[in-house]
């Protein structure tokens, strides 16, 4: 999976900006690249987690997945994290403290296995 590189500043940059609170957002584009991060509205920030309400994700079929950052250094996902992987999508990005580079991120299918992510060309 391809991910556009302004897209993955601004999922860091967010990252980053509300830590440790987790972010989380939608991500738009193909099966081959992430085009775009969409905030549901509606969407809180917790410490340790976010509440994303989807019946406020727009009838989109250009959206992929989700992004979501973890304040930890472990981007493992939870229980709860496969469970919304698997209810819709094609790719789930995991962001690790200190959510600076690409190799703090790392990508799911909808069955929680990992999947190679790349920045864009």
């Amino acid at each position: 999976m391809l991910i556009k590189d302004s897209v993955l500043d601004f999922i860091l940059g967010v990252s980053r900006e509300i830590y440790p609170r987790e972010f989380s957002c939608q991500l738009r584009g193909t099966e081959k690249i992430i085009e775009e991060a969409i905030i549901l509205p509606k969407t809180i920030y917790w410490e340790g987690f976010a509440t994303t309400f989807m019946n406020m994700q727009p009838i989109d079929h250009s959206i992929i997945g989700s992004a979501h950052s973890h304040p930890t250094t472990d981007y493992r996902p939870s229980s709860q994290d496969l469970r919304f992987f698997s209810s819709f999508g094609v790719v789930h990005l995991i962001i690790r403290h200190p959510h600076k580079a690409i190799r703090d991120v790392a990508a799911y299918n909808r069955m929680g296995e990992r999947i190679p992510v790349e920045l864009s060309p």
